[in-house]
């Protein structure tokens, strides 16, 4: 889907929280607060360019929500305690949530962030001032409704794959070589998939499809999850985005928890746990976790 459109961005409208404020000197290496501003906003300018749905400044990992505190924390967990654990961020747009992450612990290489817009990784290094030298976190653009970057499979049973000390990691780097590139030789290896602001873009079948396709690359080992946040609704119902103008659906979290459980998983559910919560009556996020 084309989601081009020129759209205004207004710099009043742009705030950070202050350890948002925090992170943003740390890693851009401004201590002026208006300077730092002025580039924040410089950068998502040059992105509304390619795309209106860019959120300056964001980092789903500074939310107060539990079920994202809980995700959160849960891959802080499995990258310093689970052997060669992959984490995948898809929509990750400039790349915000990966590098609060690998701030707090989480392996840089062992990091897949995707995006059906490759400008966006090339953005976040203008804006955080990287490169993929400093900052080596693989990228692979793609649209997740090409069967031949994710196509739709079961999600796995059992673990068939053997990794211990001795194992040589998956190498992440013939993903990026790969022509066409596909997220499909990740299935099963990926320990955490964190997906925020992706979900609400698009109508219930839309959403039941992304559901299913990302469900098949998660490891089957205990304690893997999918996690994310997006907007939600008490009711669930049809909007028409004001981003994309386009039809999108707002999912309540019990309707969510009842897509995932009885359409994604079906006869597997008891294998996973699925929670959902709102913020604001507005917000919606979520974890499903491999039992």
């Amino acid at each position: 889907m084309d989601f081009s459109s020129r759209k205004t961005l207004f710099p009043e409208d742009f705030t950070l929280n202050s350890d948002e404020l925090a992170f943003y000197k740390k890693h851009t290496g401004i201590q002026d607060e208006e300077k730092l501003k002025e580039h924040i906003m410089d950068v998502a300018g040059s992105a509304l360019e390619v795309c209106v749905l860019v959120l300056p400044g964001r980092s789903d990992f500074y939310g107060s929500v539990s079920s994202v505190k809980a995700g959160y924390k849960k891959l802080l967990e499995l990258g310093s305690t689970r052997q060669n654990a992959l984490f995948l961020d898809l929509g990750c747009c400039f790349g915000n949530d990966i590098r609060k992450a690998v701030e707090d612990g989480f392996p840089a290489e062992k990091i897949i962030a995707s995006d059906l817009y490759a400008d966006f990784w090339k953005f976040g290094h203008k804006l955080f001032n990287s490169t993929a030298s400093t900052f080596p976190v693989t990228f692979i653009s793609g649209d997740i409704f090409d069967s031949s970057f994710i196509s739709i499979q079961p999600p796995l049973k059992t673990f068939t794959l053997s990794y211990d000390d001795n194992t040589e990691p998956m190498s992440l780097q013939s993903l990026v070589q790969a022509e066409p590139q596909s997220l499909d030789p990740l299935r099963g290896h990926l320990s955490v998939i964190h997906s925020s602001a992706v979900f609400h873009l698009y109508d219930r079948d839309a959403q039941l499809l992304i559901a299913k396709k990302i469900a098949s690359l998660l490891s089957p080992l205990p304690g893997s999850i999918i996690f994310g946040s997006h907007a939600g609704s008490k009711v669930p119902r049809e909007v028409m985005s004001h981003s994309t103008q386009m039809k999108a659906y707002r999912h309540s979290p019990e309707s969510w928890k009842k897509m995932w459980e009885e359409e994604v998983f079906d006869k597997d559910k008891d294998m996973f746990q699925v929670e959902a919560g709102l913020e604001a009556e507005i917000w919606m996020s979520w974890i499903v976790t491999r039992l």
